[in-house]
């Protein structure tokens, strides 16, 4: 009785028939489909297909259908006709926190194809391992059928059915897993910074912030789905219930971290009274998820969600007047995320359909909103900086005898902070005239870079280069003029060594040096040319005087084996400077046939150390 009722409903019906052709990729398919409301939530397949004809059904036209809270039952039903080559097909219901899915696709023989699914049933119960509830549908070419889709729940019920093929289906999950991955990331990036400053300050207000972003957090898994599918995806009650209590704990902390950063309690302690009953009113809804129907809490604390940004806009424009300096960014990252609230309160209640902004004005807001508020923390530290200074200027005379008191003390605190400090920087690896790499940099670096070309067989290549004429230009010119050349030279050099890998070193008074990894003559000669050219065309003037400047290179380059030491590499370079020296300067000389000489230490104790310009290395004398 049954299968020939379903088969004889299966054809004369009076829904839009959805065709899928060759072109077809992926679609919403709302617009289609007819809505039946199942008020007693009892009505099953046989009786709901029973009155399909009749007035009870309603068109929507709506490609996102969305019912806002409501506790009846909602049937969907179209027609699919199948005319392509195509036969796996994929149907989705893009909204991860519906209680209760159940998809019947019914042939015109009477057979039944039943897919259950939603958050109340175990994860590993879906066709898809997917944080939406996803289905495989197989139909042959030309084949019609008709589809029957249930859902309920206590939440917000939103059915935004489409159909898609299994490749647009690949490509749209990836766009979502990268989308929701950079947010997921930024927000633990964001939770981590704030974490560290908040051990570090000791602030209580980066404490509440803290417990913000990470109730927040939370709550942005839960609604998204991401939560049951990772984090408890066998416990489908808890994670029914998980919505609520993490909302009210995330309004719990915004009130509280609120009015620990504007100081309600000082400035407008009125104001800080109806924060607190906020606060208390989203701390209430925790237990009441395991007292209530789920329905109530939910409510409760998606309505107070809206009024939260709302009040605090208000409070925080009131702050303004009262001329509270940090409520100007608390009020730029509320309104943001006012904003974001609003779009998502007003689509859970159904007012505003579904679309790209209002599934995720949630992220976006709460992102810009997260950036601002760190900015303020800062700006906050700042404020309560010059405060004090201002409350130490306004008691200097009062004070005058203990900080002349405390002031030998601070003298000698300071003293031992500037040795410190003194001896930290002579430590650093960066040259403080030039801003380049110290020889520091180059002891400790150097035989880390050749090891690894030993160990690769890739080649190494150094430039040596010296300023011409330099001791004329300190001669003439004095000092500074010297000093500005350097920088000027250096400047030079760092622009055109830019790939990660290479240094450029200051290598002592008017020498440079560039260390080249995985580059082999050819390559090190363009960038030595470069530099050379980018000196040459410096316009450099000291006072009325235009001074010209020229470099002289020395580049040598060597892949280096087990038995020849980096110094080796160092000298022959310097060798070649010198060489370019004699022949003229401003202009780079390179050998590439003398590495072959470069001694071995195997060879010669004397191999490590440093030759002196134009001095013959001891293999080249052999």
């Amino acid at each position: 009785m049954a299968l020939t009722l379903l088969s004889g409903l299966a054809t004369g019906v009076l829904a839009d028939t959805i065709t899928l052709n060759d072109r077809f990729s992926s679609d919403a398919i709302g617009r289609h489909l007819r809505v039946l409301e199942d008020r007693s939530g009892r009505m099953g397949l046989q009786e709901v297909a029973a009155t399909t004809q009749s007035s009870h059904w309603e068109d929507r036209r709506s490609e996102n259908l969305n019912f806002g809270y409501s506790k009846s039952a909602l049937w969907l039903h179209g027609e699919l006709l199948n005319q392509s080559q195509q036969t796996d097909w994929l149907l989705g219901m893009r909204y991860p926190l519906l209680d209760y899915v159940d998809i019947y696709v019914v042939w015109p023989d009477g057979r039944v194809q039943h897919h259950a699914s939603g958050d109340r049933r175990p994860f590993n119960t879906r066709d898809l391992d997917d944080r939406n509830f996803y289905f495989k549908l197989k139909l042959q070419p030309g084949e019609r059928v008709q589809l029957y889709a249930r859902i309920a729940g206590q939440g917000s019920l939103q059915a935004p059915l489409e159909i898609t093929t299994p490749r647009a289906y690949a490509q749209q999950s990836r766009q979502e897993q990268l989308l929701l991955g950079i947010y997921s990331g930024a927000l633990l990036a964001m939770l981590l910074y704030n974490l560290l400053l908040c051990i570090s300050l000791r602030d209580k207000a980066y404490v509440d912030y803290v417990i913000y972003i990470g109730a927040f957090g939370m709550t942005q898994l839960t609604l998204s789905g991401l939560a049951f599918e990772h984090l408890w995806p066998n416990h489908p009650n808890w994670g029914n219930e998980a919505a609520p209590v993490f909302m009210g704990l995330t309004g719990w902390s915004l009130v509280l971290f609120s009015r620990q950063f504007l100081g309600l309690d000082k400035h407008w302690p009125r104001a800080d009274l109806a924060m607190r009953v906020l606060q208390w009113l989203f701390l209430a809804a925790v237990p009441e998820t395991y007292v209530l129907p789920y329905g109530i809490p939910i409510k409760i604390v998606t309505l107070a969600t809206v009024v939260t940004p709302v009040l605090l806009l208000v409070i925080t424009i009131g702050l303004l007047r009262k001329g509270v300096r940090q409520a100007s960014y608390f009020l730029a990252a509320f309104t943001v995320l006012l904003l974001g609230v609003l779009l998502t309160a007003l689509h859970m209640f159904g007012i505003v359909q579904r679309n790209f902004l209002t599934e995720y004005s949630m992220q976006i807001g709460s992102m810009l909103e997260f950036s601002l508020l760190s900015f303020a923390l800062a700006h906050r530290v700042k404020l309560a900086r010059e405060e004090n200074e201002r409350l130490q200027q306004a008691h200097a005379a009062e004070l005058e005898a203990r900080v002349l008191a405390r002031t030998q003390q601070l003298d000698k605190a300071m003293s031992e902070l500037t040795q410190a400090n003194e001896r930290l920087h002579t430590l650093t690896e960066q040259d403080a005239l030039t801003g380049l790499k110290n020889r520091m940099f180059l002891s400790e670096r150097m035989p880390e870079m050749w090891r690894q070309a030993q160990r690769w067989h890739t080649p190494i290549s150094v430039l040596m280069i010296d300023v011409d004429y330099f001791k004329q230009v300190n001669d003439r010119h004095g000092h500074l003029a010297g000093d500005e050349a350097l920088k000027q030279v250096a400047n030079v050099i760092a622009h055109t060594v830019q790939r990660p890998g290479d240094h450029a070193v200051r290598y002592g008074g008017e020498e440079f040096l560039v260390i080249l990894p995985q580059t082999n003559t050819v390559g090190a000669a363009h960038i030595a040319e470069t530099i050379r050219l980018g000196v040459q065309s410096l316009v450099f003037r000291w006072g009325e005087q235009q001074i010209p400047l020229t470099v002289s290179i020395g580049l040598a380059s060597v892949v280096p084996t087990v038995d020849l030491p980096p110094q080796a590499l160092l000298n022959a370079a310097d060798r070649l400077l010198y060489q370019a020296k004699q022949e003229g300067r401003n202009r780079c000389a390179l050998i590439p046939e003398a590495l072959a000489t470069l001694p071995r230490k195997a060879k010669s104790g004397s191999a490590d150390k440093p030759l002196k310009p134009g001095q013959p290395s001891p293999a080249s004398s052999e």
